[in-house]
């Protein structure tokens, strides 16, 4: 049996309970790839799966991991797609991205646009597939609209700026954790950037928005900022949600926030839609594509961690520290 390196945990725990473990090269089903791991990029899910504390995660040890790069070395029965050797980047709902290699469908995967490099692309289908899904699918964004992102300095958060400045919204409100990002979030395009940990964001939004509240809430974080973000909706807004990297939910969503505030809310995980309804994902693809290709997005690389220091890539996350992505290669770093 041929084996191969793949990241897993035995039990729950901090970053010490991760270790690369030989297991076996995985064999391509009907319709899969499989692909040699180049590089792969952590979330929010990564942590919480290794914590215990992500819903519906398998019991380890497992080859954790969902966003890569990589290159196609070989087709399962009947698989469609890209030909051996293309470039490819992704998003794997079940796992296994952390490995040399792994198999995945392929209908999660897609050519590389050759504006980006293999770290940019390890990091670039989840975040800019769920803030395309975020925006236009779910938040029905409508040029000139002004809109609220939470934690935007985050990889989700920056692909949700640079997706509002090129998808025409209005006033882009941004909210990050510390002066430096703060700062970047500026660069990015943020009309009005707020550094959470000094000021209310709430106030600020109500001050921009003469007390009306924003028609596009694109939020993250969950507990209380979910809780507080729901004031920020104007009548007839919306609310995305799509994560609680907080670990928490938030005890003011109930049902009469909604005949209260008059707003909608609907939240999802790229996860889902790309095992159950790939048909809604694949316009954020041919979108985001665009975008990549004529330079109106670049996924933005907080750090390149090499694979023997994945321990402190996931301490790197944890601690707030990425302005964008945490990116873990799985080749010599250049």
């Amino acid at each position: 049996m041929t084996t191969m390196k793949g990241l897993r945990f035995a039990g729950h725990g901090g970053p010490e309970v991760l270790s690369w473990d030989e297991v076996p090269v995985p064999e391509p089903g009907p319709g899969e790839l499989l692909i040699e791991v180049r590089a792969f990029a952590l979330n929010w899910a990564d942590l919480l799966e290794r914590a215990g504390r992500y819903p519906g995660a398998p019991e380890p040890p497992y080859v954790t991991g969902h966003d890569l790069t990589g290159v196609v070395v070989a087709h399962g029965p009947d698989a469609q797609g890209p030909a051996v050797g293309t470039r490819v980047f992704g998003v794997i709902p079940r796992g296994g991205a952390a490995a040399e290699f792994v198999a995945a469908p392929a209908s999660q995967v897609y050519p590389v646009p050759g504006a980006l490099d293999d770290f940019q692309a390890a990091g670039a289908a989840g975040p800019y597939l769920t803030a395309d899904a975020a925006i236009v699918t779910l938040g029905r964004l409508r040029k000139g609209e002004d809109v609220l992102i939470q934690a935007a300095a985050g990889a989700y958060g920056s692909a949700c700026l640079q997706l509002c400045r090129a998808y025409g919204a209005g006033r882009i409100i941004a909210t990050a954790g510390s002066d430096a990002k703060v700062e970047q979030v500026r660069r990015w395009g943020a009309d009005v950037a707020v550094n959470y940990t000094t000021r209310d964001f709430a106030e600020v939004v109500a001050e921009v928005a003469d007390g009306r509240g924003v028609p596009l809430v694109l939020e993250s974080v969950g507990g209380e900022v979910l809780g507080r973000s729901l004031g920020c909706v104007s009548p007839g807004g919306r609310l995305i949600s799509v994560g609680a990297s907080s670990g928490r939910s938030s005890d003011r969503f109930r049902l009469h926030t909604l005949f209260d505030l008059g707003i909608s809310v609907a939240g999802f995980t790229l996860g889902k839609w790309l095992e159950h309804n790939p048909e809604l994902v694949r316009p954020s693809v041919e979108r985001v594509l665009r975008q990549f290709e004529n330079g109106a997005a670049k996924p933005v690389v907080a750090q390149v961690f090499p694979a023997a220091q994945v321990a402190a890539a996931h301490d790197f996350l944890s601690n707030r520290r990425s302005v964008g992505r945490t990116v873990v290669a799985m080749t010599p770093i250049p």
